[in-house]
């Protein structure tokens, strides 16, 4: 096990109606609080006037910040900071699933920079850590992103739709609320793509090159596992308080850096693939990765047997008798494929509309500058074999 450091500095309120705790929990942090939300469900559900009663019953001057759309651009980050200085914001509450979370978190970091001029180059194109920000307050309406305890956000250029990253100490939320009635009301699709995302994170946590970290692994396991069972479930059951809140909290230990401590920080190419993907055309996240996922590990899978045959033994309960290496990753794969498939998502590129011509454009926007992955480190030519896969 490789050396680490970790700190979980996010309070976590977890359950039934904690929502009407955010005034209690978010006073502490600042008074002026803009509220950034999306396209209005919020609103048409009655949460957010929820929200803003906990706000004012505890003093606190609510902002509004609402019209955040599903990948979010660096110029709707800069709109509502122009809001925030004009009412002299102090503290931010993020009320959504990923997209709303990112948006509050870079929008938290460009409000304290002295040259806002130069934020997105030095913190999204340098990756410069991002060290002081607002603070940042989370009630969280879809777990999918684990962006409610992360140090990270994921917005896209302006121009061109391509997603990039930025992280740092101070992206992650002071406070989150999580209350898994408020995801009872969610399409089938949405949850769908949430399942996919979180099962993404582990999946991109448990496979690098490391191999003498084994507790990490089994508990990266049992997680993945546990969504494996309850992802169909909570599909079948929508309205279940308890399968609500088992899938809710496994999306948050998925992407909280307490199963990956000592592995190496990830592999991350099927997310870099991703983001390249979605920056192309308008497919949900986690749809993409369901697509991209099992290309990657046909790909990636015969230069590490060993890993890929326990994976499908501890994980998808393949029993591993005298067959080939070869026939054991056809039964992982489409075992894989299934379940996305059972959860309603895609699994081929030319179900969401992607054009063969289009793949060396989206293999060159992935890897044409950085090779990505860390089990196995791959460039545009090798991404452009896995997209023809997964075409």
């Amino acid at each position: 096990m490789e050396a680490f450091d970790l700190l979980f500095p996010t309070h976590i309120r977890f359950g039934r109606d904690v929502v009407d705790q955010v005034g209690e929990a978010v006073k502490t942090l600042g008074r002026a609080v803009l509220v950034v939300y999306g396209q209005g469900s919020v609103v048409r559900c009655g949460l957010l006037q929820r929200v803003t009663q906990s706000l004012a019953s505890s003093g606190c001057k609510v902002v509004d910040g609402g019209g955040v759309k599903p990948n979010p651009t660096y110029d709707g980050v800069q709109k509502l900071a122009e809001i925030a200085y004009q009412y002299q914001v102090d503290c931010l509450l993020a009320v959504g699933g990923g997209s709303v979370i990112d948006t509050a978190k870079a929008l938290a970091g460009l409000l304290v920079q002295s040259d806002p001029d130069t934020y997105w180059t030095n913190h999204f194109e340098q990756y410069q850590p991002i060290k002081e920000a607002l603070p940042i307050a989370v009630v969280l309406t879809i777990p999918a992103s684990g962006s409610e305890t992360s140090d990270s956000c994921v917005i896209s250029e302006s121009e061109t739709g391509l997603k990039r990253i930025a992280s740092g100490p101070a992206l992650v939320p002071r406070v989150s609320l999580l209350d898994p009635m408020l995801t009872t009301t969610l399409p089938a699709y949405q949850t769908a793509c949430g399942i996919s995302d979180m099962l993404s994170h582990l999946m991109e946590r448990y496979f690098t090159p490391l191999k003498e970290n084994d507790l990490t692994g089994r508990l990266l396991e049992s997680v993945m596992r546990h969504i494996i069972d309850n992802g169909p479930l909570v599909l079948a059951h929508p309205t279940s308080y308890h399968l609500r809140s088992e899938i809710m909290w496994a999306g948050t230990l998925a992407h909280s850096n307490l199963l990956d401590r000592g592995r190496g920080g990830g592999d991350w190419a099927c997310h870099m693939m991703e983001h390249a993907l979605s920056g192309f055309c308008d497919v949900a996240h986690g749809a993409g990765l369901a697509i991209l996922t099992p290309a990657w590990m046909r790909t990636v899978a015969p230069l590490h047997p060993q890993l890929f045959l326990q994976y499908a033994h501890r994980v998808w309960n393949i029993e591993l008798p005298q067959s080939s290496f070869e026939d054991i990753l056809d039964r992982l794969i489409r075992s894989l494929q299934t379940f996305y498939q059972s959860l309603g998502l895609p699994t081929k590129l030319r179900e969401i509309g992607v054009e063969e011509t289009e793949l060396p454009a989206l293999a060159q926007a992935a890897a044409g500058v950085y090779p990505i992955g860390c089990l196995e480190q791959l460039d545009a030519k090798q991404v452009l074999t896995i997209l023809h896969l997964a075409y």
